[in-house]
């Protein structure tokens, strides 16, 4: 057999196997080491979750306004579905409302995520990938300052992450085992993914179609079927319960002021959208990704060529010196044209992550994970079938996930954390089981398993250590409430604390101020209601008619304080709140307030909305 015609028989054989039986007690060994990875995690970065000034204000305050009676979207605007906040409205009522216990309800998801990804990396690897994709996650997404899990830039992503996972989880038991109540069970759980963000939901359905077509293959009639049971409680439930929002607000602030269903979403939005994930240039985009793919296929040949080296010195160290000598000329060509082609793909290609290729890896998996599939129902195999369902299943949930990211997949940016999880166990995968199959032989393929285990570890524990220096020495300023100690950085922290200040000393509880363009967090830590709708008011959510309407809800409740956050938001296309955008809205508070205060670590009167310097500029209302 040629050596493509071994390596394809064996990629297609590996895809089909079982993997290492689950044990319960060596299970546990490797989700304690887990856990003790996410506990060291949470001690180097403690109390420094989030962002007081951005998304913060939203997640912290909005379910507190459900609490006190306020209607999600007519009162409350807000852009993803009602699942996260009315729970976090929830545990509001149950508890105080606190930062640790937002944290708190942060590190519970996460142990939940942590503990379905590791479940399901098991069924289709071994324990050790299995424990280092869970480790991997931790310190990538979890943990990251951008993104981090704790305190969300939105619990909507972190749900709805954790209901595609559970889904999926499902999904893999109903590819098992045949049977339609798990099949339903996960479309339950995949009408709570719509309902907490709706692409997280597109994900959960489109993997629940997946696993209708691998299991009902290759009759149309169970295909239909199965989609029937599972498409039921998965698209029905999220319609009855947007019908009842619909009948308590409108069918117009759903669609067209909340974005529920993309629709009528603003420029701006969109604009921050194409310039972040790659759509602003698609074809330079692809090319990147195309040039990320063979950058990994060079890397791949890169460590091949390693390890052919080591194994021939260690024949030659045992006697073979001779044969070894002569068949040394292949790894070296191997390796000099592997270092040639990363050299030149990295030639002022800075935008080439790790995983910026993801979507053709998972393309590839894909079609590999079928043909398995495909041998498996033509020589009759249900388990090589069902194994390689489950990969196929795996890695389409995968690509679901990454859809909003498809042409720039990065470990950066708050959104991806949310994204990965399933990537990343499929990325450790290819690389320790799937790789070592293109070596032919057995020393050769144990020698390239330890070398990508040694290289995945040292990348991780290096993103490990610059996530904990970078946490330790830029937020280090502990903003003391009466909700919680939050570390920021000292600029946002001293703005913070002496806005409060100044909130408790000339207003009362339950008096209404605002915070624009973003910065709410100031009216959860001091008890002050937001007059306004809007949590966030960056570029796109307040037009014309948005700024008239929050100018009469500001005159209406005679609200005594206005403050001006100095936040840039260029990345919408429009950098300065009340200058770029929103200027009827900052014209009529400059007529009708005076400027009282300016907060953070310059008080210079004279700093400008639009500076370098973050500040906070209270507006009191005129007598």
């Amino acid at each position: 057999m040629s050596y493509a015609g071994r390596v394809w028989r064996d990629t297609l054989e590996t895809l089909s196997s079982t993997p290492p039986k689950m044990e319960g007690r060596k299970e546990s060994s490797c989700l304690l080491l887990v856990l003790a990875s996410f506990a060291a995690g949470l001690a180097a970065t403690w109390q420094r979750w989030g962002n007081p000034v951005v998304d913060a204000g939203r997640e912290l305050n909005a379910p507190l306004r459900l609490l006190h009676g306020e209607m999600l979207y007519s009162d409350v605007r807000y852009i993803y579905g009602p699942f996260s906040p009315y729970v976090n409205a929830a545990l509001y009522r149950i508890f105080e409302p606190s930062l640790w216990l937002m944290w708190g309800r942060g590190i519970a998801s996460t142990l939940v995520l942590l503990a379905l990804v590791y479940w399901m990396a098991r069924q289709v690897t071994g324990r050790f990938s299995a424990t280092f994709a869970c480790v991997t996650v931790t310190w990538v997404c979890a943990l990251k300052s951008q993104g981090n899990y704790m305190m969300p830039y939105a619990y909507a992503g972190l749900d709805g992450s954790i209901f595609v996972l559970a889904t999926s989880a499902l999904l893999i038991v109903f590819l098992r085992r045949m049977r339609f109540g798990w099949l339903f069970a996960a479309g339950l759980l995949a009408s709570l993914a719509v309902l907490a963000k709706t692409e997280m939901g597109l994900a959960a359905i489109g993997t629940g179609l997946v696993a209708a077509a691998l299991g009902g293959y290759p009759r149309t009639s169970g295909i239909a079927a199965r989609a029937a049971v599972f498409l039921a409680p998965a698209l029905g439930i999220p319609a009855a319960v947007y019908a009842w929002f619909a009948a308590q607000t409108s069918w117009h602030t759903l669609t067209q002021e909340s974005y529920l269903f993309f629709r009528h979403i603003p420029w701006q939005l969109v604009y921050f959208n194409k310039l972040r994930f790659g759509f602003d240039r698609p074809w330079r985009s692809f090319g990147l990704m195309t040039g990320s793919y063979a950058r990994l296929i060079a890397f791949g040949g890169l460590l091949a060529a390693v390890a052919m080296l080591r194994a021939k010195r260690d024949k030659a160290a045992q006697g073979e010196g001779g044969r070894a000598e002569a068949t040394s000329e292949r790894p070296v060509a191997l390796l000099l044209i592997s270092l040639g082609t990363i050299a030149v793909l990295s030639l002022g290609l800075h935008d080439l992550g790790p995983l910026m290729a993801m979507p053709l890896v998972l393309l590839t998996l894909i079609a590999a994970g079928l043909a398995a599939f495909l041998r498996g129902v033509r020589e009759g195999s249900a388990v090589a079938r069902g194994n390689a369902g489950v990969l196929v299943l795996l890695a389409a949930a995968s690509l679901g996930c990454l859809m909003r990211i498809l042409l720039r997949v990065s470990t950066g940016g708050s959104l991806s954390s949310f994204l990965l999880p399933g990537a990343i166990v499929l990325f450790i995968h290819v690389w320790r089981e799937l790789f070592p199959l293109f070596l032919s032989g057995q020393e050769e393929r144990r020698l390239a398993r330890r070398i990508v285990s040694w290289v995945l570890a040292l990348a991780v524990l290096i993103t490990a250590v610059s996530i904990c220096v970078r946490y330790r020495k830029q937020f280090n300023y502990p903003l003391v409430t009466a909700k919680g100690t939050w570390r920021t950085t000292p600029e946002i922290g001293i703005a913070f604390a002496e806005a409060l200040d100044f909130i408790g000393k000339n207003t009362e509880p339950g008096e209404a101020i605002a915070v624009l363009p973003e910065g709410s967090a100031l009216n959860f830590f001091s008890n002050r209601r937001n007059p306004l709708r809007e949590e966030i008011a960056t570029p796109g959510y307040l037009d014309s008619q948005g700024e008239e309407r929050a100018i009469e809800r500001l005159r209406e409740l005679r609200a005594p304080l206005v403050f001006i956050a100095n936040r840039s938001t260029k990345e919408f296309a429009q950098k300065v709140w009340g200058v770029d955008y929103n200027r009827m809205l900052m014209g009529w508070i400059e007529r009708n307030y005076r400027v009282c205060g300016v907060f953070g670590v310059k008080h210079d009167p004279g700093l400008a909305i639009g500076d370098a310097t973050f500040f906070l500029r209270a507006y009191c209302r005129n007598p």
